[in-house]
């Protein structure tokens, strides 16, 4: 396990902009730090969620991670051109869903046994739940209304807990395309996984317009997400203005 300098920019890119919003030292950049908190936050989730699942496929057997460099929280190492940048931005533009963009390839036969392949699935989405937990602790510990700082700051930051709760929901859900399934599919039948590898990607299109679409599907899964973020005393009028003050 080795740390890449790279990691170090959206890292940093997160503090300045948190840095420049708590301060309110320059207004006219709210738009922009908001951006930098946002975004910065948005890529530093991947790398952990990324490397969430080769930590966990390298302790169950798969040395293949190494050399790919997907132990160092390097982002460049997890980029795919359609999961990496396409999908995420579309998700977020259209309604403020954290879609952890990242792409690491696992050689499941290498891992051990099928309990460890469900932990290695998970561990993404317990990296985006750990994360949003680092960084949404004043919220938990003041009951959703921190005593210091401005709301030009926790605005934004609420919402990137946010959206870090939709990427857990989301990745949690069991169709092709989400690590819910990489979870259940060492314990489904071969025709079923053959069956799913066929489908590729159209079981999360197919989501994806439900939930642009509006209607039950998606007013059962934002009901869902926004309880799991009253669990964390995130307030839903920061959520809004989060929202807006990254997309005005």
């Amino acid at each position: 396990v080795r740390v890449s300098p790279v990691f170090a920019i959206p890292v940093g890119a997160m503090i300045i902009g948190g840095a420049g919003l708590w301060s309110g030292a320059a207004p006219r950049l709210r738009i922009p730090l908001s951006i930098l908190l946002v975004v910065g936050g948005w890529v530093t989730s991947l790398c952990i969620h990324e490397f969430g699942h080769a930590f966990i496929a390298f302790l169950g057997g798969d040395r293949s991670v190494a050399s790919a460099g997907y132990l160092s929280l390097n982002p460049l190492k997890y980029t795919h051109p359609v999961l990496s940048i396409a999908l995420p931005v579309v998700f977020l533009l259209l309604g403020g869903i954290g879609l952890p963009g990242g792409a690491v390839y696992l050689n499941e036969r290498a891992i051990r046994n099928d309990p460890w392949r469900t932990f290695a699935s998970a561990a993404g989405p317990l990296g985006n739940l750990l994360f949003a937990l680092l960084i949404g602790w004043p919220f938990l510990v003041f009951q959703g209304a921190p005593p210091f700082g401005n709301e030009q700051f926790w605005a934004p930051l609420a919402f990137l807990v946010f959206l870090q709760i939709t990427a857990v929901v989301l990745n949690l859900i069991p169709i092709p395309g989400f690590d819910g399934f990489g979870m259940i599919a060492p314990w489904l039948s071969i025709e079923l996984r053959i069956l799913a590898s066929r489908l590729g990607m159209l079981p999360m299109f197919i989501l994806f317009f439900l939930l642009w679409r509006g209607g039950p599907v998606g007013a059962v899964f934002w009901n869902f997400v926004y309880g799991l973020a009253s669990l964390l005393n995130i307030p839903d009028y920061l959520v809004f203005l989060g929202r807006h003050q990254f997309l005005p």
